[in-house]
């Protein structure tokens, strides 16, 4: 975020609500965290906020916390001043979580700031509105790859990472990660399957299925389970390749998975544009679902089953 925004926001020439918008990649919490020492501390050292009483921050969301913090905000304090509240992740609030946070942010109270993270589609339109939104800063794709490849990264992965990254480094550092590139070959396979007019449901489950410490017990007993997380990464690997054979459908040459070439010309050849264009619907409205919790394993079925 550029050095400006945070000196407004430090003398307090800032809106009240401010929505750090982009993927977590972007580093989102990080500038909110900077925003909210400077704000309150005048000062770009975050440790500070442990011991700060006029410091909330807040991850998990439901109407009744929601109304207690946001009766916190609005209480005096023992000496009146700046107050802040930070809200991560905030486009994992439900619709009624946000109407309510909603008054808040037509009302503000003095010398408050709220500040958000999330992505946009997520959240609802009248927050939005209410909200200064700053979205992540992005660097061309050939950057970001020499970025990668000074970092020891193979060129060839580097430029594939980079192309898919959407212009954020820290995407595109966790694209080349080993783990994550084997979860992008397993997520190809499944669509190379299903290009083959097989619907590929148990890989697809198998590839997103993590293994977890078992919440009942707090032992160190395991138990497997569809991680969200994955599955919304899955989504994404579909909806960039789905999103090249769209380009080539349109007449146009470049895509970002030049490494799927004959995998995307397949797709294009398959299906139409609009069969394309109503499977890139369904994807995002998966990943929408997702974002309001929605149980993972069932989504993945749901998204698998839905496409023609």
């Amino acid at each position: 975020m550029r050095e400006e925004w945070f000196n407004r926001i430090e003398s307090g020439d800032c809106p009240h609500a401010i929505l750090f918008a982009g993927p977590p990649e972007s580093d989102r919490a990080e500038h909110a965290r900077r925003a909210a020492a400077r704000f309150l501390l005048h000062t770009d050292d975050v440790s500070g906020l442990s011991g700060c009483p006029f410091y909330l921050e807040a991850s998990e969301y439901a109407v009744d916390p929601m109304r207690d913090i946001l009766r916190l905000l609005n209480a005096e304090a023992f000496e009146r001043g700046r107050r802040c509240i930070v809200l991560l992740n905030a486009h994992r609030m439900s619709a009624t979580v946000q109407n309510v946070l909603l008054k808040t942010l037509e009302e503000p109270p003095a010398d408050t700031l709220l500040l958000l993270t999330g992505v946009e589609s997520g959240m609802l339109q009248t927050v939005l509105s209410r909200c200064m939104i700053l979205r992540a800063e992005t660097e061309p794709w050939e950057t970001i790859a020499e970025r990668l490849r000074r970092a020891g990264i193979e060129a060839s992965v580097a430029e594939q990472c980079a192309r898919r990254s959407d212009g954020i480094y820290g995407r595109a550092e966790l694209f080349a990660a080993p783990e994550a590139l084997a979860f992008r070959r397993g997520a190809i396979g499944c669509m190379e399957s299903y290009g083959k007019g097989v619907r590929p449901l148990p890989e697809a489950a198998a590839l997103c299925t993590r293994s977890e410490t078992d919440a009942e017990t707090g032992d160190a007993r395991k138990k497997a389970r569809v991680s969200a997380e994955a599955v919304d990464a899955f989504f994404d690997v579909w909806l960039g390749l789905l999103s090249d054979a769209l380009r080539l459908g349109v007449g146009r040459r470049e895509i970002d998975n030049t490494d799927c070439k004959p995998l995307v010309n397949n797709l294009t050849q398959r299906f139409t544009t609009s069969e394309i264009q109503g499977m890139i619907t369904t994807l995002l409205e998966g990943k929408r679902q997702l974002t309001y919790r929605a149980t993972a394993s069932q989504t993945l079925d749901w998204v698998l089953c839905k496409l023609p």
